[in-house]
């Protein structure tokens, strides 16, 4: 076929290339006809007729080739025809075919799937539902459960709340179940507010709210009174008992000094609990310290909020009892025994709270600061910003709220200012017997104790040397 095309392509005039370039323009065609029918292109008369007479003859060629070729191939182009439309019927049927069976499994899966996953997604909705009311039920459940217990606790709390620390009677078990009590009650309450208890319950349920208002508010409160009572009253050491009762009437300096030494070496004989009432009574407040802790919202605030109370107690009731003798000096030694007294107590104190160690769960909690905490002194002294410990603390206020006293009452002038400058030396004894007497069984440094020492004396320095 392709010797033919060539035969036919020989036989015309009729350049095929030329016109089937791409680079084929019709204005430059036209030009090239002109100029070679026309030999002067500027003569107004060109002859027109002959390129045209030429562009029709070559379409009539190329017609008469079309219709030759289209009569010679006519019938093979017809089977071609009649055989694709064949094939594309065939290819069709076939696909509608497939669509039939597409549509059919549709609808099936539509039945099977989306009708279920409808009917499935209404019935998740009510297992949800389900869920959350069963936890809600669960979580008041468990909420009763701890309500009883905190219930329970309380009504022991009451049936120990009059047997003292110092009782030494048929109570000591009582006192330790009251001890406890109060510890599991406090454990109880943090496990609530740490949202252990109530946790997926909402406010809008009248049965939480009742706990809250009527049982678990309540109980916080009574155990944190409970609690802070119980340190309040951590005085293994009574101060007034501890205070000699021989040297009151001897007025001389050095007498009172004399009388400061020798209550020293008694060592607070007078004025110390029983061996069963001072451990019941430390029982009690080890009790209310760890109980403080439990219930403190941010790291031991309520503990050391009931500390420095205690430990402010301490220091204005040492600060009046000095005062009072200065203008008075024959009671100067019964004020050191108070002042040592109270020292004792807060050198207890801390040995107590330095004995307990940090709950396990706090201790295993992510924050570095709790990890360096061992014991419950440890959060206590951070927070009081005192890394001396409570005695320290307690000779540095009581020293900083004596000097102006002494300053007043030497400036005053009159018999009381003299009888203070004359016995300066006895007031500087004393001062320094309040350190030595109530730092004795303390675990302080020699150093430590000549400083304190030094505080104290120096609070006098208004009287001279």
């Amino acid at each position: 076929m392709a010797t033919t095309r060539a035969t036919d392509e020989d036989d015309t005039y009729i350049d095929y290339d030329a016109f089937l370039t791409p680079k084929f323009s019709a204005h430059s065609f036209a030009n090239t006809l002109i100029l070679g029918t026309n030999v002067d292109p500027s003569d107004p008369t060109l002859d027109l007729t002959t390129p045209l007479s030429r562009v029709l003859f070559d379409l009539q060629e190329i017609d008469t080739h079309i219709h030759a070729l289209t009569t010679a191939s006519a019938l093979p182009l017809l089977t071609f025809t009649a055989t694709s439309r064949n094939a594309s019927e065939s290819v069709l049927a076939a696909v509608d075919a497939q669509l039939d069976a597409l549509n059919r499994a549709h609808e099936r899966l539509r039945r099977d799937v989306a009708d279920r996953s409808r009917v499935a997604g209404e019935v998740l909705i009510v297992v949800e539902r389900l869920h959350a009311v069963a936890t809600q039920l669960r979580e008041l459940g468990r909420a009763l459960v701890v309500a009883r217990q905190i219930e329970v606790q309380m009504q022991e709390l009451g049936r120990g709340g009059g047997s003292g620390g110092g009782s030494t009677g048929g109570r000591s078990d009582g006192g330790a179940e009251y001890n406890k009590a109060l510890v599991r009650v406090s454990h109880n309450i943090r496990e609530l507010r740490l949202g252990r208890v109530l946790a997926d319950v909402g406010d809008d349920v009248i049965l939480a709210q009742d706990l809250r208002k009527h049982v678990f508010v309540p109980a916080e409160t009574a155990a944190l009174a409970k609690a802070r009572d119980a340190v309040w009253a951590f005085e293994p050491i009574v101060p007034s008992a501890a205070a000699p009762a021989n040297g009151s009437g001897n007025g001389n300096g050095n007498g009172g000094t004399t009388s400061t030494s020798a209550a020293a070496t008694s060592a607070f004989g007078v004025g110390v609990a029983g061996s069963a009432g001072a451990e019941a009574m430390r029982a009690r407040a080890a009790a209310g310290v760890l109980a403080l802790y439990l219930l403190s919202r941010e790291e031991a605030v309520l503990l050391t909020n009931a500390v420095q109370t205690h430990l402010n107690s301490a220091v204005n009731a040492s600060l009046a009892a000095l005062t009072r003798s200065l203008t008075a000096l024959t009671t100067l030694d019964r004020s050191v025994g108070e002042v040592a007294a109270r020292c004792q107590n807060l050198v207890a104190l801390q040995s107590l709270l330095s004995g307990i160690p940090i709950p396990t769960e706090d201790i295993a909690d992510d924050q570095q600061q709790q990890r360096k905490q061992k014991s419950l002194l440890d959060p206590v002294l951070t927070q009081l910003d005192s890394g001396g410990g409570l005695p320290s603390i307690f000779f540095r206020s009581l020293a900083a709220g004596i000097e102006p006293r002494v300053r007043e009452v030497a400036a005053r002038g009159g018999a009381n200012a003299r009888i203070l400058r004359g016995a300066k030396d006895r007031v500087r004894n004393a001062f320094r017997a309040c350190v030595e007497r109530g730092l004795v069984g303390a675990a302080a440094e020699r150093g430590a104790v000549e400083f304190e020492v030094a505080v104290m004396v120096g609070a006098a320095g208004a009287l001279g040397r």
